[in-house]
């Protein structure tokens, strides 16, 4: 089957995301470090962690992934393992979106952004810098183009 018509609605999709986290960005209040001060930011990290899996698994899907693959319980919502698929096709991904990438990866895969964020079980949520979260999704929505780094 060919992935492509999937791989380009995954992407759509994530965009979807990023523009809808985009809309959200003016209106979340930051400290000078450029850090949320409040917890209304939840709703842009969550569509910035569900942008990061929907490009991740596009950018696979144009590398030979098989949406077989992608639905394997060790790619489901794991943005780590996914990363890590692509980065085994020699794909690079700069330090600062590997970095968040392994920071959303915990809180993504446990849904913890959707259920359970507000409750008192001693995890940090991980919320960096506004800025850099739209670099990353940038970086990776570029790896879904197949012509990426040539592979």
């Amino acid at each position: 089957m060919d992935n492509i018509p999937l791989a380009a609605a995954y992407y759509l999709l994530g965009a979807n995301f990023q523009k809808s986290a985009a809309i959200l960005l003016d209106s979340i209040e930051v400290n000078e470090k450029g850090l949320p001060v409040k917890y209304d930011a939840i709703p842009f990290y969550f569509l910035v962690s569900h942008a990061a899996e929907l490009y991740l698994k596009a950018a696979l899907l144009k590398r030979g992934f098989s949406e077989s693959d992608l639905k394997k319980f060790d790619y489901r919502h794991n943005l780590k393992a996914l990363m890590e698929a692509l980065q085994e096709k020699g794909v690079s991904i700069t330090p600062d979106t590997v970095t968040l990438i392994n920071g959303l990866h915990s809180q993504h895969q446990t849904h913890a952004l959707r259920y359970t964020v507000f409750v008192a079980n001693g995890k940090k949520t991980f919320m960096p810098t506004l800025s850099w979260t739209i670099e990353a999704l940038d970086e990776l929505l570029m790896l879904t183009r197949i012509s990426t780094q040539g592979v």
